[in-house]
């Protein structure tokens, strides 16, 4: 269940729609702040982080790394990685509550239309690198 906030959107939730947007230009800070949020979340045994099936939480430890990864090897080339590393981090936060907040209905059906890491759980931007 996601709580309510009566002044609207959480903070976090805030900052993570606003990271979502496609047109949003993403930065190193960004991402930072979203890896540091999921480490939260998964330090303190988040219970909706719990409530995930084991190949669920892999697939988002995979994310979780090949954000990091793609945020490593961006170099002075962050922007051309945007919209991989925004795919990473979707699903990395999959399954916390602020992430259900902070999409919207038009937002979910872009991202119900985004490719998701394939079954080999290597990202194809990793491919590319290799």
């Amino acid at each position: 269940m996601v709580p309510f906030h009566p002044t609207g959107l959480s903070s976090s939730a805030k900052r993570i729609r606003r990271m979502l947007d496609p047109s949003y230009p993403l930065c190193r800070e960004d991402v930072m702040w979203v890896l540091h949020f999921v480490q939260k979340k998964v330090a303190l045994k988040d219970p909706a982080l719990q409530d995930l099936s084991k190949p669920r939480l892999l697939q988002n430890f995979n994310s979780y790394c090949e954000a990091a990864l793609l945020l490593l090897g961006s170099g002075n080339h962050f922007h051309t990685k945007n919209g991989d590393i925004r795919t990473c981090l979707l699903e990395a936060m999959h399954g916390l509550p602020e992430l259900a907040e902070a999409i919207s209905p038009a937002q979910a059906r872009t991202f119900e239309s985004m490719p998701s890491i394939p079954e080999d759980g290597i990202h194809p931007a990793a491919r590319e690198q290799n």
